[in-house]
């Protein structure tokens, strides 16, 4: 069996977000079975303490509202979304530590994106 490469990925950092923040997107053809995986390391806020970050990926819809099609709670690891339909997606950011509206800034060192 021939092992599953990613079709795309990019590398990037969250330097100062609050929940509600968006990811830059990216486009999924779907030409493989690989599921699309975010992978924070190095993470911590600048006033309190991290222990989780509420993460949803959303999928673009050009004229209608976009929709959450999977959600993930990330300890500092890797979120599996799973091999999802082909499009543009992004995550987005929901919360810190189970609370939405908060005045401590996430930071991570090296966000993964796979897909």
């Amino acid at each position: 069996m021939a092992p599953a490469f990613a079709e795309g990925g990019f590398e990037s950092t969250i330097s100062g977000w609050l929940p509600g923040k968006d990811s830059r997107t990216w486009t999924d053809n779907n030409n493989d079975s690989v599921s699309i995986s975010v992978k924070f390391s190095g993470c911590y806020v600048d006033n309190g303490r991290f222990t989780y970050a509420g993460l949803q990926l959303e999928k673009v819809r050009p004229g209608l509202p976009d929709t959450v099609v999977n959600r993930d709670i990330n300890y500092c690891d890797s979120s599996s979304f799973g091999d999802k339909s082909a499009g543009t997606y992004y995550f987005h950011y929901s919360n810190l530590n189970g609370q939405d509206t908060v005045s401590a800034y996430l930071i991570v060192n090296t966000v993964t994106v796979r897909y």
